[in-house]
């Protein structure tokens, strides 16, 4: 399969060659856990090493020095986490970049382990410094996952019942919008248990991914085929119709 992202890791490269301050530059992802793992539309996420982050998240110039773009997306970090990046390229090629200075490699050094993420592959495109040298090797296999608690579950069915609940009386209404709104919430639920129901009977080291990526492969031929019927159209008697397989397939 052909990298459709080749040219622009090879500006990206070119760019943090080019600047002092940027002494590391780090795949992690997909892109790094073999063919079976991406497609020519997945994205690639990149982690800059700097010595200094400061610059490169008080001005995106650097973005646009690299290639066109399309759009960029600036989320709110979680405190403790390093700032990101979102970037679509001109093409369609998407970039997910996280700003970090040495520490995010450091910490992993001295305690002899890799985080999740690392864990599951990393690729040094460029180090100016050795900083990676000593990161341990990836064992390429995703963070076993634990089951939920009974709280957890509690929680997850509760909710799902409680916006059912609701849908009589919208779609009685035709208020389709909200219909749709609670029914993506109730969507949120299913996922969860599908998660569970894949950890559960395939083992916690199954690969569940994230907002159900590469569903088919974790979840049973059956589910999938009950996972067909359980999204409608934005009409009351499709909505109805889909209400139903849902709450049979969550039961």
């Amino acid at each position: 399969m052909t990298d459709s992202h080749a040219h622009l890791i090879e500006r990206i490269i070119a760019w943090a060659e080019a600047d002092d301050n940027i002494r590391a530059v780090i795949v992690t992802g997909s892109s790094t856990r073999g063919p079976d793992a991406t497609d020519r539309f997945s994205d690639r996420d990149v982690e800059v090493i700097a010595r200094d982050p400061a610059p490169l998240l008080a001005d995106d110039a650097w973005i646009h020095a690299i290639a066109p773009v399309w759009v960029a997306l600036y989320l709110e970090n979680d405190p403790g986490d390093f700032e990101t990046r979102l970037v679509f390229f001109e093409g369609g090629h998407k970039i997910d970049f996280t700003v970090a200075d040495r520490s995010r490699i450091d910490v992993m050094i001295e305690q002899g382990r890799l985080d999740d993420l690392y864990e599951r592959g990393y690729r040094v495109l460029m180090d100016k410094d050795g900083l990676t040298v000593n990161l341990p090797q990836a064992g390429g296999v995703a963070p076993r996952r634990s089951l939920p608690t009974q709280a957890e579950f509690s929680d997850t069915v509760t909710e799902f019942w409680f916006e059912a609940a609701h849908m009589p009386t919208y779609l009685s209404r035709d208020d389709l919008w909200v219909v749709k709104f609670r029914d993506w919430t109730m969507k949120e639920m299913l996922l969860r248990m599908l998660e569970w129901h894949a950890l559960a009977t395939r083992g916690g080291e199954t690969d569940v991914w994230y907002i159900g990526t590469k569903m088919q492969r974790w979840v049973d031929d059956t589910t999938w085929d009950e996972l067909q019927h359980v999204f409608s159209r934005f009409d009351r008697g499709d909505s109805w119709r889909g209400l139903l397989a849902m709450m049979e397939l969550f039961t």
